[in-house]
């Protein structure tokens, strides 16, 4: 009687989670197929994306009361968390501009390897096997996406800047974890702000002189994607593990590849679609056998 009365209290919340873990995940996989379809260039989205992002949640920790002064040598920290994350989009925005949405996708597919490369480098974790495994089926992956090594082609040069943004994005949870007494909201506001305040520097390169369907583009990447998903997956990623979610992120780059074949016509070659396989297969040993 007492496993039954279990399950019926735990199913909804199993469900709840799976459907907000869902919405999340489609939502994510849309972020590079927009970027591709507007006008804007990188510097607008993210200046565009970041301030609404940034007065919302400000206004949202001003209500709750957990606004609240930072030492100068936290906002330093927070300096430095606001530059990763900087980096990590703006590369990421000019590899799906340069290339296409499906080569920013996969690209972006490779933090899973870099995340165990960052942890032997920075964490002190042990080289294994399984590390090698990866980083050889990650760079078969790459070969077989990549026509030629070419600078001068935008497909290794998407696939570069891709892949460099994962490298950043791989970088996050680590400033994050050593610098966790910092409130996670002050941590992710100072991301947010900090972040605005370097795009902000080229704001003379905004372009705003956008059509309707644009500017519909950039309030999704705001309100859908910044604050709806992440907010989204906030919630999933506090009832599940760590590994769970990192792993139930990997999702949303089929979705990211298939919408822009079925959106935006990019052809899929046997080759890349192959490649892109092995990309996420070694993503996903990687953070299967991730220690934390």
């Amino acid at each position: 009687m007492t496993v039954t009365v279990n399950l019926v209290s735990y199913t909804p919340r199993v469900v709840r989670t799976a459907i907000e873990a869902f919405i999340a995940i489609l939502l994510f996989g849309c972020i590079p197929v927009v970027i591709k379809m507007v006008s804007a260039n990188p510097y607008t989205i993210g200046i565009f994306r970041l301030a609404l992002a940034t007065l919302a949640l400000a206004a949202f920790m001003a209500v709750r009361g957990e606004l609240r002064r930072v030492a100068r040598a936290d906002l330093i920290r927070l300096a430095a968390i606001g530059l990763l994350f900087f980096g990590h989009w703006l590369t990421l925005f000019f590899a799906v501009k340069v290339s296409s949405a499906s080569i920013g996708a996969i690209g972006l597919s490779t933090y899973g390897v870099d995340l165990l490369l960052l942890g032997v480098f920075f964490a002190g974790e042990r080289p294994r096997a399984v590390i090698i495994v990866a980083v050889l089926l990650a760079a078969t992956g790459a070969v077989l996406v990549v026509p030629a090594f070419d600078l001068h082609n935008s497909t290794v040069l998407g696939m570069l800047l891709a892949c460099a943004s994962a490298l950043m994005y791989a970088g996050l949870p680590l400033l994050h974890q050593r610098w966790s007494r910092i409130p996670t909201g002050i941590r992710t506001l100072g991301q947010f702000g900090f972040a605005l305040l370097f795009f902000s520097l080229f704001i003379t390169k905004t372009n705003w002189n956008l059509t309707l369907r644009d500017w519909a583009g950039l309030l999704f990447l705001a309100i859908g994607v910044t604050l709806i998903a992440h907010s989204l997956w906030v919630r999933v990623t506090t009832r599940l593990s760590p590994s769970s979610t990192s792993i139930l992120y990997y999702a949303n780059i089929p979705i990211a590849i298939g919408l822009s074949e079925w959106i935006l016509d990019e052809p899929l070659t046997v080759r890349t679609m192959s490649g892109a396989a092995l990309i996420i297969t070694s993503g996903l040993i990687g953070l299967a056998t991730r220690r934390t």
